[in-house]
C-alpha cells in the first residue's frame, strides 16, 4: 500500500474512542487468507512507535477517525463490512460470559439483551446503544454518538455481529434485525443485510424481533455437578422444563474454534462460488452468442421453407411442420413448372440442428436448379452434387412429385416413407409404391431411382410425411407407426385437407402426451377439390363482368371463387386488380400483398399495389412497389410515370425529373411525360424566383 497510516493519524489532541482489539481481529482475517506475518502487514500500514504499540499493547485505544482511515486502506484487501460483522459475533461469544450474574440464576433472552450496551462500550466509546423499548419478543435500540460527530456505518456491522452472537448462545429461531431509521448520509442497507426501506432521520433506530426464546443461560462455575473446565462454559436450561431438569453445556473455546474454522471454510466456499459464478457468466455469454446464431439460422431457414403453399388449379395443400430444435433437418417446398405443372418435395436430412439445416439449404438450391420433368433424374443430379459438396457427411430421404393440370402425378422416392393416398370414390387407402435409396450417400444410387405414376381424382388426398411422425411414442414406449397413421387417414374421408391435417396431428399429440419430441416432424397433405367446376364457373363470370367494366359484379363473383380456393394465386391477383378498378384500394392492397408473398415475381402486381398505396397517400410504400416493378421491367413506363408523381408528392423534384426523362429514353414521343416535364420545370422556376 502506498499510503502510510502513520501519516493519517490525527495530530490533534488524541481521543481514545475505539479499542485496538477490533482492528486486531479484522487484520486477523487478512492473515488467514494471505501468507503474510502480522509484522509484515503492519509494516505496510504503520511505522515507528505506533507499530510497536499496536503490536505489543492489546489494550491500546485509538480514535474512531483513525480506525476509519485504516479501514479505508484495508478495504482493498478484505471485505471490511463483513470482517467487522464477524468480529462483533466473535467478541460476543468471547466476552458474553462476563455479562452473566455471578450467582446460580439463569437469564432469559430479553433480559440478557438489556446488558448488551455494556459489552458494546468495552470496544467503542463514541457510540452509545440505548434501549428505548423492549418486550418479550422485540427490542429497539437508539444508536447515538457521545459527541457531535456522526457514527460510522461500520458500527452497524459490529452491532449486528454482536446481536447475531446472541442467537447462537440462546438458540434463537426466526430472528430478524431491521434498521428503522438512520442519520448517516447515504447509508448502505447492505451493512444490515436488509432489503426493506428505512428513513433518514436525526436519530438512528435498530429493532430486533424474534418469535420465541425457549432457553435461559447462566454461568457454570457455581454448580457442583459441573466438571472443572479450563475454558469458560455456559450452562443452558430449557424454559419449558422445571428447575430440576438436566442442564446442557456449551464450551466457549469449542464454539469459537468451530466458528473460526467455519469462517475459513466459508471464505473458501465464497472463493469457489466466485470462480463458479465467473464460469457461469462466461457460459451465459457463450450461450447468448449461440442462441443468437441459432435464431439467425432459424430465420434463414424460414426464408427457404415456404410458410404457405397456394392453391393450384383445384389442388389444395396443408401441412404441419414441427422442428425439434431451433432449426430442422426436415424440408418441404413447391416449384412452378410453367403454368401447367407444380412440383412438391419433402425431405428428411439425417441428424438434427445446424448441420442438418445446412444440408437442407444445399438441397433447396439443388432442387431449384434441376427443374426436370422426371423426378428420378432430379434425384440423380441432386445425389451427384450432394456427394461432391457434403462428402458423405450427411444424407437425406426424399419424396418428389410433379402434378400436371390433369392431376397426373409423376413421383420418385429416395429412401423416404411411402406416402398414403386416400381414394375418395372407393374410400380405400393405398401406399404408393417405390423405395429408392438415400441422397448423398452412394455414388451408384442412380440405378435405384425410378419414376412412378398415378392419377389423382376429385376428393382424393395424398399424405406425405417424415419418419419423425411414425417414431412418436407414448410414455410407455409404444410407437405411433404407420398402421396408426393409416387408421387416422381413413377417418378423414369427408374432411377437407386442412381439417384432415389438424385431426391427425391432434390425435398424434394425444397419443404422445407426456413424452418429448424425438425428431423433426412434418406432415404434408395434398387434396383434389370436389368444387373445381363451381370454381371455374364463378371465375369465368367474374372475368366476363370485368371485360364489360362492371367492376362491382366482377369483384362479387371473384370473391365467390376465392371462397372455394382461398389462396389460389390467380384469383388473388385478379381480385386485387378488379378491386383497384372499383377504387376499393384498401381491399385491393390486402389481396395483392398476399399474392406477392407467395413466391411470385409479377411486375404488374407490384405496379397495381403501388398505385393503390399512392391513392391511399402512403407514398413510402408506393415508391417501394414501383421500384420493384422497375427492377423487374426497366422499361415499364407506367411505373416510371407513377413514381415521378410519388416523388413530386414527397417534394423530391430532382428524382421526379429523372424518372420522367427515363420515360423519354424509352419513348421519345411520350406526350404525357413531355407535358409533365414542362409543368415541373415551370413550377421549379417559380419556386426559385420567390
Amino acid at each position: 500500500m502506498e499510503t502510510n497510516v502513520s501519516s493519517l493519524i490525527t495530530k490533534l489532541p488524541f481521543k481514545s474512542e475505539v479499542s485496538i482489539k477490533r482492528l486486531h481481529r479484522v487484520i486477523g482475517y487478512i492473515l488467514d487468507s494471505e501468507k503474510i506475518s502480522l509484522e509484515d502487514l503492519l509494516k505496510d500500514i504503520f511505522s515507528g512507535d505506533l507499530q510497536k504499540q499496536i503490536l505489543n499493547d492489546i489494550n491500546f485505544w485509538i480514535s474512531s477517525e483513525d480506525e476509519f482511515k485504516i479501514y479505508e486502506i484495508l478495504k482493498d484487501r478484505i471485505n471490511i463490512g463483513d470482517a467487522i460483522h464477524r468480529s462483533g459475533k466473535e467478541f460476543f461469544l468471547t466476552d458474553s460470559f462476563d455479562l452473566l450474574p455471578n450467582d446460580d440464576s439463569l437469564l432469559s433472552y430479553d433480559y440478557f439483551l438489556q446488558r448488551l450496551p455494556l459489552m458494546f462500550k468495552k470496544y467503542v466509546l463514541y457510540v452509545n446503544p440505548e434501549i428505548i423499548d423492549f418486550d418479550s419478543n422485540s427490542l429497539t435500540l437508539n444508536i447515538s454518538s457521545t459527541s457531535n460527530k456522526i457514527e460510522k456505518s461500520y458500527e452497524y456491522c459490529f452491532l449486528k455481529g454482536i446481536l447475531e452472537g446472541t442467537t447462537i448462545l440462546f438458540q434463537i429461531k426466526n430472528w430478524n434485525l431491521r434498521l428503522l431509521q438512520t442519520r448517516i448520509p447515504d447509508f448502505n442497507p447492505g451493512y444490515c443485510g436488509q432489503k426493506e426501506s428505512f428513513e433518514s432521520s436525526e436519530q438512528s433506530l435498530v429493532k430486533i424481533e424474534w418469535d420465541e426464546a425457549k432457553i435461559k443461560v447462566g454461568k457454570t462455575s457455581l454448580s457442583n455437578e459441573i466438571p472443572d473446565k479450563v475454558s469458560q462454559t455456559f450452562v443452558i436450561s430449557n424454559m419449558e422444563k422445571n428447575e430440576e431438569s438436566e442442564f446442557s453445556y456449551i464450551d466457549l473455546d469449542e464454539v469459537i474454534d468451530k466458528s473460526h474454522k467455519l469462517a475459513i471454510e466459508n471464505r473458501d466456499l465464497e472463493a469457489a462460488v466466485e470462480v463458479l459464478s465467473s464460469l457461469r457468466n462466461e457460459l451465459i455469454v457463450k450461450q447468448k452468442a449461440i442462441s443468437k446464431d441459432l435464431r439467425m439460422a432459424r430465420n434463414i431457414q424460414r426464408g427457404i421453407i415456404p410458410q404457405h403453399i397456394p392453391d393450384w388449379k383445384g389442388l389444395q395443400f396443408s401441412f404441419r411442420y414441427l422442428p425439434m430444435q431451433e432449426v430442422s433437418g426436415d424440408y418441404y417446398d413447391y416449384f412452378n413448372f410453367g403454368s401447367n405443372k407444380i412440383g412438391i418435395v419433402l425431405s428428411d436430412v439425417s441428424g438434427h440442428g445446424v448441420p442438418a439445416a445446412f444440408i437442407t439449404a444445399i438441397s433447396k438450391l439443388l432442387f431449384t436448379n434441376y427443374k426436370l420433368d422426371s423426378p428420378s433424374e432430379i434425384f440423380c443430379n441432386t445425389n451427384r452434387e450432394l456427394l461432391d459438396l457434403v462428402k458423405q457427411q450427411g444424407y437425406l430421404t426424399c419424396f418428389y412429385g410433379i402434378i400436371d393440370s390433369h392431376y397426373e402425378l409423376t413421383y420418385s422416392i429416395a429412401g423416404h416413407p411411402r406416402p398414403i393416398l386416400l381414394r375418395y370414390r372407393t374410400k380405400e387407402v393405398e401406399l404408393l409404391e417405390g423405395e429408392g435409396t438415400f441422397l448423398g450417400m452412394f455414388a451408384d444410387a442412380d440405378q435405384y431411382y425410378k419414376d412412378y405414376r398415378t392419377k389423382l381424382e376429385p376428393g382424393d388426398k395424398l399424405f406425405i410425411y417424415t419418419d419423425g411422425l411414425l417414431e412418436g411414442e407414448t410414455d410407455k414406449g409404444v410407437q405411433f407407426q404407420q398402421t396408426k397413421l393409416i387408421e387416422l387417414v381413413e377417418k378423414t374421408i369427408d374432411m377437407d385437407v386442412k381439417s384432415s391435417v389438424d385431426f391427425i396431428m391432434e390425435e398424434f399429440h394425444e397419443f404422445c402426451r407426456g413424452t418429448d419430441q424425438g425428431d423433426d416432424i412434418t406432415l404434408l397433405a395434398i387434396g383434389v377439390s370436389l368444387k373445381m367446376s363451381e370454381f371455374l364457373k364463378y371465375k369465368s363470370i367474374a372475368e366476363k363482368y370485368y371485360s364489360e367494366k362492371i367492376y362491382h359484379l366482377a369483384c362479387e363473383y371473384m370473391y365467390r371463387a376465392k371462397e372455394i380456393f382461398p389462396s389460389d394465386m390467380n384469383v388473388l391477383f385478379q381480385l386485387g386488380k378488379y378491386l383497384a378498378k372499383d377504387q376499393k384500394f384498401s381491399e385491393a392492397s390486402k389481396h395483392l400483398e398476399e399474392y406477392n408473398s407467395l413466391k411470385t415475381s409479377n411486375a404488374d402486381s407490384h405496379l397495381i399495389l403501388g398505385y393503390c398505396y399512392y391513392k391511399m397517400e402512403n407514398y413510402g410504400k408506393a415508391e417501394l412497389e414501383f421500384l420493384k416493378t422497375i427492377s423487374m421491367r426497366a422499361s415499364n413506363l407506367k411505373a416510371l410515370f407513377n413514381i415521378s408523381k410519388v416523388y413530386q408528392k414527397q417534394k423530391e423534384y430532382g428524382k421526379a425529373m429523372d424518372a420522367l426523362n427515363r420515360i423519354l429514353t424509352h419513348d421519345p414521343n411520350h406526350t404525357v411525360a413531355k407535358q409533365s416535364i414542362l409543368h415541373l420545370t415551370r413550377f421549379l422556376e417559380k419556386k426559385s424566383s420567390r
